[in-house]
This record gives C-alpha cells, sequence and structure tokens, in this order.
C-alpha cells in the first residue's frame, strides 16, 4: 500500500478503465481538448481522499504541489499517483507534462467538489456513512484474503494430477443421430429386425410399419447427447453401438423399439494443454478458498459468535436441515 493517497486513487479504477479520462486515445487529445471536457471527467470520477491535516494559515508548504483547506497534495503523492497509473495503464505517458498537468487539474477539480459536498454535511448522511463503512470492510476483507492467500498457487504438476485422474470431464460428450421403429407388440418388433438384419432399408421400414410420429420421417430422432437419450432404456440401446448399428428389441414408453445409429461424432478427450492455463487457475481458486475457509473455522472457535436462534428463526425463517 503507498499510503491513504495511493490507496484511494485505486479506487478510482473500479469505475473503468479510462480513468481521470486519460486512457492511450485521451493523451493524445489533451493538446486538443477544450478545458470544459476536461472538467467533465472530474465529475464522474468518485471522491479522491488524500493527506489532510488542520487548515493553518501561512505561505504553502515546501513540498506542496496544492492546498485547498486541509487538504494537500505533495510531491511525493503526486508521484506516486502517477505511477499507479503507469502500473495500470500501460501507455500512460507519466514523463509527459501536458499528461502530468491534466491529472494534477483533475485531482484539484475532484477535491474542490469534494470539499463542496463535505461543506454542505453530504458526507454526514446515514446513507454515505453505511456506504463508507460497507466498503471499508470490504476493503479490510480483501486485504486479509490477499494476505492468506498470497502464497498459495497450483503448479503444472497439480493441474497434470487432476487431468490424469479426471479425463471424463474434460471429453467432449458424445451426440447421436438416431432413428427408431416402435410397434405395439414384442413378436411384431422381431420380425421386424429380422427384415433388417436380411437387408431391409431402416428408413423405409419405418416410414411403413412404425406407429411412432417420426414413422414418415424414416423414424429420425432429434440429435442428442450422450446420457440426454428419449428414456434410459434407448441410451442402454446404443451405448456400445457404432454408426450404422442396429439395436435389439427393448421395451419402451410406447411400445417395442428398435434403433439404428446413423452417425455420432464427439468423445474425443482435450489435450491438457489446451486446459491447463484453466486448471491451474481454477486449482488456485480451491486452494485459496480451502486457506480462507480454513481460516475462518480457527476464527469462529477462537472468538465464538453467539447467535439468538430464535430471534434469527423469527427473521430469517427455519432451515430444512
Amino acid at each position: 500500500m503507498c499510503g491513504t493517497m495511493c490507496f484511494t486513487l485505486g479506487l478510482v479504477f473500479l469505475t473503468g478503465c479510462d480513468l481521470l479520462g486519460l486512457g492511450p486515445k485521451k493523451q493524445e487529445e489533451l493538446k486538443k481538448q477544450p478545458e470544459a471536457a476536461v472538467v467533465a471527467t472530474a465529475v464522474v470520477a468518485p471522491p479522491i481522499v488524500t493527506q489532510s491535516s488542520p487548515a493553518l494559515p501561512g505561505p504553502l508548504p515546501g513540498n506542496a504541489l496544492v492546498r485547498i483547506g486541509s487538504w494537500t497534495l505533495t510531491a511525493e503523492d503526486f508521484n506516486n499517483r502517477l505511477g499507479l497509473l503507469k502500473q495500470q495503464l500501460p501507455d500512460f505517458k507519466e514523463n509527459d507534462a501536458n499528461t502530468k498537468n491534466a491529472v494534477l487539474d483533475e485531482l484539484v477539480r475532484q477535491q474542490l467538489l469534494v470539499k463542496d459536498a463535505e461543506d454542505s454535511d453530504i458526507g454526514n448522511t446515514k446513507e454515505i456513512k453505511d456506504a463508507i463503512e460497507d466498503f471499508r470492510k470490504t476493503l479490510l476483507v480483501q486485504e486479509l484474503a490477499s494476505r492468506l492467500t498470497k502464497q498459495v498457487a497450483a503448479t503444472e504438476d497439480d493441474a497434470r494430477a487432476y487431468y490424469d485422474a479426471n479425463k471424463d470431464k474434460f471429453t467432449e460428450p458424445v451426440t447421436w443421430h438416431v432413428r427408431q421403429i416402435v410397434v405395439g407388440d414384442e413378436a411384431s418388433a422381431k420380425g421386424i429386425l429380422v427384415q433388417i438384419l436380411q437387408g431391409g432399408d431402416f428408413a423405409q421400414i419405418a416410414q411403413a410399419q412404425s406407429k411412432a410420429s417420426n414413422g414418415t420421417d424414416g423414424g429420425k430422432l432429434k440429435p442428442f447427447v450422450t446420457g440426454k437419450a428419449p428414456f434410459d432404456a434407448m441410451q442402454i440401446a446404443i451405448s456400445n453401438l457404432d454408426a450404422g448399428g442396429i439395436s435389439g428389441v427393448f421395451k419402451g414408453p410406447e411400445g417395442y423399439y428398435i434403433v439404428k445409429v446413423d452417425s455420432k461424432a464427439g468423445g474425443t478427450p482435450k489435450l491438457f494443454n489446451d486446459v491447463k492455463k484453466d486448471l491451474v487457475y481454477g486449482l488456485t481458486m480451491q486452494k485459496q478458498q480451502a486457506v480462507i475457509l480454513s481460516h475462518l473455522r480457527d476464527l469462529a472457535e477462537k472468538n465464538k459468535p453467539e447467535y439468538n436462534k430464535e430471534l434469527i428463526e423469527q427473521v430469517v425463517g427455519k432451515v430444512n436441515p
């Protein structure tokens, strides 16, 4: 952390990448922009709080670039801000006098707005105080989590081990293109199966004899992936069939079925190198989450939160076990 000044500037980044209107394109336009255009960027930027001290009479301190009431921006503060901007915006011209002057003007304009808001007592409203407190808590939690997990990261070896143990998760599901024939009794179905095995055309027989609504379309079903067959018995019947394969007779919701696999595609596992980056990231998140949850358990044991169970049930509701 660079101190309150740097920290607060960092908050501005949360509102967007074009901080202070000084993204790469904006910097090239600084000399051409009318002053009103630069002022407009200050209006949309959030308040920035820097070093403050009681307002004192007398000359401007030697290290101060500007002072507005009790707010002072020192040369060190300003240079730290430029450094943060450079970190977030690689194309930021931190040594360009026009760019630096625009940043200085922007900070002054922001502070003028902040001072006006403070003088009007906006900062003392409950909504603002609550929002500031919530944000403070969020930042504290984020910083603590960052410190707890700073050295926690998955490695390529971790990713490889997970990949080898879970290859089925990295395999595209098989897409099946299937036709069916449905008749009312088993004997008829067996007779049709004999016709097909003797060389009969499956689609033509489906058109002539299937009672299913898709019989007129040669018994063609909509394509489906493994596990999403119209019913379980059909998935089992085709599970070991290749393209062109014919099932035996089996019972289903509308009668007795025979199915043919026209084609199937997919089922090829993704290569490790294609998923390595995502795996390392995901496993890192899991490890960091485990560290934080472990820390939370320790904190709960140490601080022992007290719960008003009856009131919680009234306010929150009864949770099913």
